[in-house]
């Protein structure tokens, strides 16, 4: 696989962006964009990363993504907002809410955003992110807006939710945040396209076949008819993933009006809730900060398992990755790499 630095894989990304469409995508857009793909690469997320950029194209030549579609206040409160994103770049949006969202937390204590018409927005640990940097806690939840139905319900053998994904970010003073970032599903859907790319099988337990058979094949989960994923906590507890999943898919479409899953006549896309919490307005900061430092450290404490070396946090494996790929470059299967190499 070819090696990348970030800084090479930024321009590659903003070259393709510059030439679609004669320029007409505002660069400050694209590089909002590229960034939430290249950061995904960059903390092992490849299912997120530069792999979208040819779907992105795609996109953008069917008319689905409008560049420089205005984010739309329709009902507004000090502690709240609900926004239409016009199905503007999905990253732009997402940034934009997020950060409306701080700016409330930090005037009302705590926040809560509503987003709908949303193209597909990427990592959600990157935004997360935003909220510790402005030293609060940030919560953002996902749906495919009622579409992109690929996992079964708990005794189901037929898609009926999408992945519907979470990210929590929690700030300490000195330290990079803990950063949950998951699927409610068994494995985001992202990460079979990976493996259908570097033509490796998939681990037993992540799908199943339309006879609710498990498949290790990846081409299964794009056919006719199509494999599902589990919920997250596979055969033996998917019925936690399964309810978390309904909470999330809840929460991001019959909230924000992007609707829950349904099916075939919703299009695709993200309905987000971000929620922020203003550590400040409830203790100091650095006493936050501390505590939640020496819990970690408790935690750590605990004696290993065999084969563990040490005990890690939500988000710390994702910032070792960066701090490797900083120095050894990103790797990008070569399927990839060719769909990349077709767009220049």
């Amino acid at each position: 696989m070819p090696n990348f630095t970030a800084e090479e894989l930024t321009e590659l990304c903003l070259n393709v962006f510059r030439r679609f469409n004669n320029g007409n995508i505002p660069e400050a857009e694209a590089e909002v964009v590229t960034r939430s793909m290249v950061d995904a690469n960059r903390v092992g997320h490849d299912s997120h990363g530069v792999i979208h950029l040819p779907k992105y194209v795609r996109e953008l030549e069917a008319g689905l993504i409008q560049p420089g579609a205005p984010t739309e206040t329709l009902h507004e409160s000090a502690s709240i907002a609900v926004l239409d994103g016009h199905w503007g770049f999905g990253p732009v949006i997402a940034t934009r809410a997020v950060e409306l969202a701080i700016r409330k937390a930090q005037q009302t204590d705590v926040s809560a955003v509503a987003v709908s018409r949303c193209n597909e927005v990427g990592r959600l640990g990157g935004y997360v992110c935003l909220a510790a940097d402005a030293e609060m806690i940030g919560f953002l939840m996902a749906n495919d807006h009622g579409g992109g139905v690929c996992v079964a319900p708990h005794g189901g053998i037929e898609g009926r939710l999408s992945t519907n994904p979470l990210a929590c970010a929690v700030p300490i003073e000195g330290q990079a945040p803990i950063v949950l970032d998951m699927s409610t599903s068994v494995v985001a859907s992202g990460k079979i396209r990976v493996k259908q790319h570097r033509e490796e099988a998939l681990p037993h337990g992540w799908l199943i076949n339309a006879e609710g058979e498990s498949t290790t094949d990846a081409d299964d989960f794009y056919g006719v008819p199509p494999a599902a994923l589990l919920p997250f906590g596979g055969s033996v507890s998917a019925h936690k993933g399964f309810g978390l999943s309904i909470i999330v898919d809840i929460l991001a479409g019959a909230l924000t009006g992007a609707g829950c899953s349904r099916g075939e006549d919703a299009r695709v896309g993200n309905g987000l809730f971000v929620f922020v919490i203003n550590v400040a307005s409830f203790r100091g900061f650095p006493g936050f900060s501390a505590e939640v430092a020496r819990f970690i450290e408790y935690l750590k404490s605990a004696k290993r398992a065999a084969g563990f070396d040490i005990i890690q946090m939500p988000g710390e494996r994702g910032w070792e990755a960066q701090r490797k790929q900083g120095q050894e470059g990103i790797p990008i299967d070569a399927e990839t790499w060719q769909q990349i190499r077709e767009l220049l």
